[in-house]
């Protein structure tokens, strides 16, 4: 979605030139699903990761351009095979409202395009990046599959802490924002200091961002969000909003959650479930839920501003504060 940017025209060309790479690199007559992997890898989202790792390599003076762009690439393309991924294991029929890749084409063969995306994702990133950020790349699965496989085992028991929650958002969306930031600055040579300011940056805007991700799914509109409101409990997880919300009221709310688990079990009770999900949104933002977890966010975003305030003034850091508050008040 390069219209995210259009505010940021020295970023535009540079994403069109990622777009096209992973393209490029998608694409393969040697593979049986070369026409479903293409059309996955067609970005819909922000483009928020490899334009992170681009405005961190603004920051150092000896970047290659070519080998940055690919390194964005390799990072959105990580991130597109975790969302096919994430779409299965949660059963999800809808993708920024169009029909998810598994229950267009199934589920055998999305998890196989999936794949050839982590594939290519290590193509890049070996033929771009120095070892350790290479290394780092990889790490980086090992760390989103755990959060993922925490979170699915959690799901509809509705018991996670505050703790438990950053813990598993860490995994899954912040440890790549982090990286993008820090692979960006430390393959352009910004030094030591510079880098590791960019790496708690990005954490902490990653931070926000899902915090911010999770908010919207109570209180956004659906054809904003393009998804239901209430879709996350519907799928049986347990968000920062209804968190705080079940500390408020443990008992009734957890009452009102209790249908779920066995609408769960039956695929033809989704319309049901769905019903019982949106009765239970709307409580939690009556108890408050939703305004206790928007502070958290505006707390990361505050801690993620700090942090770039420490680099030096550069157009690159005023992207990225303009970048980490837009993120915060955005509505989709």
């Amino acid at each position: 979605m390069i219209d995210y940017w259009k505010g940021s025209p020295s970023l535009v060309p540079r994403l069109e030139r990622v777009v096209s790479i992973i393209a490029e690199t998608v694409k393969s007559a040697g593979f049986p699903f070369d026409d479903l992997a293409t059309a996955a890898a067609r970005p819909a989202g922000k483009l928020l990761r490899p334009a992170l790792l681009v405005i961190g390599s603004e920051f150092g003076a000896r970047a290659d351009p070519r080998r940055i762009e690919r390194l964005a690439a390799a990072v959105e393309l990580l991130h597109m095979a975790t969302l096919i991924h994430d779409d299965i294991l949660d059963e999800a029929p809808i993708r920024r409202g169009k029909p998810s890749l598994h229950s267009s084409i199934g589920v055998k063969e999305a998890v196989l395009a999936g794949d050839w995306l982590f594939s290519r994702c290590f193509l890049l990133g070996a033929e771009s990046a120095g070892p350790e950020n290479a290394r780092g790349l990889a790490r980086l699965i090992s760390a989103i599959c755990s959060s993922e496989i925490a979170q699915d085992a959690a799901k509809f028991s509705f018991d996670a802490s505050p703790r438990g929650y950053f813990r598993t958002i860490e995994g899954k969306t912040a440890a790549l924002f982090s990286l993008a930031l820090y692979v960006g600055a430390s393959e352009a040579k910004a030094g030591k200091k510079t880098e590791q300011s960019l790496r708690r940056a990005g954490y902490c805007v990653g931070m926000a961002f899902q915090v911010m991700d999770d908010i919207l799914d109570f209180e956004s509109e659906e054809e904003v969000a393009r998804k239901p409101v209430g879709r996350d409990i519907a799928e049986g997880l347990c968000t920062l909003p209804l968190i705080y919300a079940l500390q408020s009221d443990f008992t009734g709310l957890r009452a009102a959650l209790e249908p779920l688990t066995a609408a769960s079990r039956s695929a033809a009770r989704v319309a049901e479930r769905e019903a019982f999900a949106l009765a239970a949104a709307t409580r939690v933002v009556e108890l408050g839920g939703v305004d206790r977890a928007r502070k958290d966010a505006r707390r990361f975003t505050s801690r993620a501003l700090g942090e770039i305030e420490r680099l030096k003034p550069c157009p690159a850091r005023d992207e990225l504060a303009s970048l980490a508050e837009r993120l915060l008040h955005r509505t989709y």
